[in-house]
């Protein structure tokens, strides 16, 4: 995935998450899910600080 915007990883994030909602089998949702952690993880990594 190349550089995306702040508002490209929210509609990318929201139609993961909308896409694990409609998936008809569980590991077909559980990829879809992690795919849409990966996104959220880029979104907010800057935001970070441990």
């Amino acid at each position: 995935m190349s550089f995306m915007t702040k508002t490209e990883l929210k509609k990318a994030y929201a139609k993961k998450i909308l896409q694990a909602n409609q998936a008809s089998g569980r590991r077909e949702a559980m990829d879809l899910y992690k795919e849409a952690r990966s996104i959220k993880k880029k979104l907010y990594e800057e935001q970070i600080d441990f």
